[in-house]
Order: C-alpha cells, then sequence, then structure tokens
C-alpha cells in the first residue's frame, strides 16, 4: 500500500518516490499530431505515466508527507520541515506540534497559524516570539498570558485584563485544555475577543510597493500571497519563497523566474502551464518534470532537451515540430490554456480552489475538476474500509486522559462524510501538551484552520479609522474584521502598548 496525495479515482498510478526516480520514463511517449487536441494527448500521456507519491523536496524519514523538505517522524504534514509534527501545512522548523498552518520555528504547541517562534503554546494566530500562552492573536513577545489580543511584551494577561502573577498562575492552573468541554468555551469567548479587536489591513513585513498578504522582504508584488525570501515583480502569485521574481499567476513558484500560469515549479526558468516541475527552463506543459531544458508537454522527465510529448528530436526537428503544434493549438483556441482541472491528482473539495479562494463545487463542475466520493477505489485503505464496525467520532472522550483504548479504531465523521482512525503517536502528543481530543476528520480540521487565517482572495475596503482606500485579504472565520490601514494600525499599537 502507497500513502500519497494522488486519488485513485483520478486514473494516475503511483509509484514510491525511490522507485520512481529509479525509471525512465523516455519510451513511454507519443508522437505528436497536429489533428488532434493537444491536450488530449497530453491527457492519454498522464494516464500512462505514474507520478512519484511523495514529490518531496528532501528524503523525509519515517513520516507521511507531501512536498517535504526533510520531515522527520511526522503525520499528514505538507510542505514543511518537521519533526513529530501532525496534520500541519506549511510547518518549517516546528517539532512536537499538532494543526500548524503558514509557520516557522514552532515547538510543543498546538493550532498556531502564520506565527514565528512559538514554544508551548495553544490556539494562536498571527503571533511572534511568545511562550507558556494561549488564545493569542496578534502579539509580540508575549509570555504566560491567556486570552490576548494586539498586544507588545506583555505577561500575566488574562482576556487581555492584567493580573497580578500569583492570581494568573491560580487561574491558569484551574483549567485543563486537555478537555474538549472546556476548551469550547474558551474558544467561542477567544472568537469574541478577536472579533472586538484590530486587524491590520496586511500582516506583511519589510515590503515595498506590494498589495497582498503574508509576505516579507517583498518588492513590487502585487495580489500575492505569502512570500518570504525576497519576492519580486510578482503578479498574482501564492508561496513565492525565495528567489521568486517576475512570476505571474503561479501557486508555488518557489525559487523561480518568469514562469507563468504555473503552479509547484521549483527553482524553473521561463516555464509555463506546468505542473509538479523542478530546475527546468524554456519549457511549457511538463508534469513532473525534472532537469529539463526546451521540452514540450511531457511528463516525468528528466535531464532532457528537445522532447515533445516525451519523444527524443534533434534542435531543429524540435524547433520544426514544435511550431506546427502550436500553429494547430492557436487554431484551435488551446495554446495558452492552463492544464485542465482533470489532470489534478486530487478531489476538487480538498484542493487548493477550495482551501484559498472558496471555491465550490459548482465552480469545480464548471471546470470539469474531480468530484468523485472521497472514498472511492480504495482511497482510505483497506483497513478503514473493509472495517465491519465504525464509531460515530463525537462519541470520542471529552478528556485527553481517556484517549488510550482508541488508538486504530474506525471513527466516522458524520458531517464530513469520512472514515478516520486515531494514532497512537497523536494520542501520546495530545495527552503530552494537554490537547482535548477532536470529534471530526483531521482534514476538516486542516481546512477549518486555514479558514480562520487570510486567504489569498483579496477586496477592496476603506480603513475603520481614517477611511482610506485599502485592500484586504478576505477570511471566512471572521468576515467582519474591523480593519485599519498600516499608519492608523501602528499608531493604535503604539497608544495601546
Amino acid at each position: 500500500m502507497i500513502i500519497a496525495p494522488v486519488h485513485p479515482a483520478t486514473g494516475i498510478k503511483v509509484l514510491p518516490d525511490k522507485e520512481w526516480f529509479n525509471k525512465d520514463f523516455r519510451q513511454i511517449n507519443l508522437e505528436p499530431a497536429a489533428i488532434r487536441s493537444f491536450f488530449d494527448q497530453l491527457f492519454e500521456l498522464r494516464q500512462r505515466i505514474p507520478s512519484s507519491a511523495g514529490r518531496n523536496y528532501e528524503e523525509a524519514e519515517n513520516s507521511i508527507c507531501i512536498a517535504s523538505f526533510g520531515d522527520q517522524n511526522s503525520y499528514f504534514v505538507v510542505a514543511s520541515k518537521s519533526k513529530n509534527t501532525f496534520f500541519s501545512v506549511v510547518a518549517l522548523n516546528t517539532e512536537s506540534s499538532l494543526e500548524v498552518y503558514n509557520s516557522n520555528s514552532v515547538s510543543n504547541s498546538f493550532q498556531v497559524i502564520h506565527c514565528e517562534r512559538i514554544f508551548n503554546c495553544q490556539y494562536v494566530r498571527e503571533s511572534r516570539d511568545c511562550l507558556n500562552s494561549d488564545f493569542l492573536f496578534d502579539c509580540r513577545n508575549c509570555q504566560n498570558c491567556f486570552g490576548a489580543t494586539n498586544q507588545r511584551n506583555k505577561q500575566f494577561l488574562w482576556f487581555n485584563e492584567q493580573l497580578a502573577e500569583s492570581e494568573w498562575r491560580e487561574r491558569r492552573a484551574s483549567v485543563d485544555l486537555g478537555k474538549r468541554s472546556v476548551v469550547q468555551g474558551y474558544l467561542k469567548k477567544f472568537d469574541e475577543l478577536i472579533n472586538n479587536s484590530v486587524w491590520p489591513e496586511n500582516f506583511n513585513e519589510q515590503c515595498d510597493s506590494c498589495v497582498g498578504e503574508y509576505l516579507t522582504k517583498a518588492t513590487n508584488c502585487q495580489y500575492v500571497y505569502y512570500s518570504d525570501g525576497g519576492a519580486k515583480d510578482e503578479l498574482y502569485t501564492m508561496w513565492s519563497i525565495g528567489h521568486s521574481e517576475g512570476n505571474a499567476y503561479c501557486a508555488d513558484p518557489s525559487g523561480s523566474q518568469d514562469s507563468y500560469l504555473c503552479s509547484a515549479v521549483f527553482s524553473c526558468h521561463h516555464v509555463l502551464f506546468s505542473l509538479w516541475t523542478s530546475r527546468c527552463q524554456d519549457s511549457e506543459y511538463l508534469i513532473d518534470c525534472y532537469d529539463c531544458e526546451n521540452c514540450f508537454g511531457c511528463i516525468g522527465l528528466r535531464h532532457q532537451k528537445f522532447c515533445i510529448l516525451n519523444t527524443q528530436y534533434s534542435e531543429e526537428e524540435y524547433w520544426q515540430k514544435l511550431d506546427e503544434i502550436k500553429c494547430a493549438m492557436l487554431e484551435s483556441g488551446e495554446y495558452g490554456e492552463p492544464i485542465a482541472a482533470k489532470f489534478s491528482p486530487g478531489w476538487f473539495p480538498e484542493s487548493g480552489s477550495y482551501r484559498y479562494f472558496e471555491a465550490d463545487q459548482s465552480f469545480g463542475e464548471k471546470i470539469g475538476a474531480h468530484l468523485f466520493n472521497p472514498e472511492d477505489e480504495g482511497a482510505i485503505g483497506e483497513e478503514l474500509m473493509q472495517a465491519a464496525q465504525t464509531t460515530d467520532s463525537l462519541d470520542l472522550p471529552d478528556s485527553v486522559d481517556e484517549l488510550d483504548i482508541w488508538a486504530g479504531k474506525v471513527l466516522y465523521d458524520n458531517g464530513y462524510k469520512r472514515r478516520f482512525a486515531l494514532l497512537k503517536q497523536e494520542i501520546d502528543l495530545r495527552k503530552q501538551l494537554r490537547v482535548a481530543p477532536p470529534t471530526f476528520h483531521h482534514v476538516k480540521r486542516v481546512i477549518e484552520m486555514i479558514h480562520s487565517s487570510n486567504l489569498a482572495l483579496f477586496k477592496n475596503s476603506k480603513c475603520a479609522l481614517c477611511k482610506k482606500e485599502i485592500v484586504f485579504a478576505v477570511n471566512p472565520h471572521y468576515p467582519e474584521k474591523k480593519i485599519y490601514c498600516r499608519e492608523c494600525y501602528l499608531k493604535y499599537l503604539e497608544e495601546n502598548n
């Protein structure tokens, strides 16, 4: 059995990473036919060539992960570099934590969203350099706080009320976040606190002439979502990490330049309309290719030049054939279109379109995305599929101390219509951190966590204080947030800290 992000109902085959990289897929090819739809030919090739299971940038150790940067003993993590971590997305340098999103340097923590340098905390959003705290929003350099928003350099706050150290410690000792019933009450109070707090127009840092969200050290980036490392001259991209420059309409063009309408192109230059491709240049319509140059419509190739649909040509033949193919595509209206949704390896309701742009099923239908049942074709594995009996996930106990006997039991989330189970390692970490038992599927938990952050969907508005025109990122969980422009926000922090 292989655990991979590729859903078996898509028809795309899968190989373990090491086996995939040891194979040569040049012999699986098509002779390009200008009289046929190019996309039909590319899809035919897609169905014949397997995908690598993990698509990891660095080898992972004893982990279930996708696009790993070197995970160790971590489970169900994406684009992360973590140790002993569960259910996280872009959790870099993270250790012994659960449900971390878009964060760096997190340890011994739970439910951390767009934060840096967090230790021993639960339910922390948009914060930095905090420790031994819970229910924080937009805090910096705070410790021993329980419920705090828009705070700087504080200790012993209790829902923004300043307490003496002895009183704070007495209150905190009486609260057990390992019990779901306790957490639910404080989460409601935390939401009320955030709704009455001030949000900046964005959480960008050290940026020049940018419009976007979660940008760091970026220059002239317009409508960009999350960049770190010096992105420059980007337009409508997301996850532009490292030296990313001149890319447009791309998702994860990390370390790439001059790419267009791509997804997950790593350290590429002038690559167009491509997916999951690394260190390639001057190429178009690639999928799962590495270190290729001047290739068109290829899948699974490595260290190749002058290929079309995986067929090798001389340089002269390549340019002649490419002209024929592009002319036919221009005439049919295909050239310039992105790779269609049917090429996706996943289930649309859990896709980036849904997570970051609030797309719904009707949009998925319009673009021909995969809308099959998520458990079709044995996608969840034989053990869960063949379980004679399942237990309603709402029956999980209130306290984390009562979870041991639930390890490996097949649970069913009636709301999300998915089966799942708790791993023993997850239960052990929950007990160690005093994290309450969940009641619904881990994918739903991750999506809800993402939807409590700002998304890659932008709207125009006005500063709630000075009425200046601003652009802000939509937040599904906090749709009525009170937003200040950068100048008013900084003045507010100064006056209140």
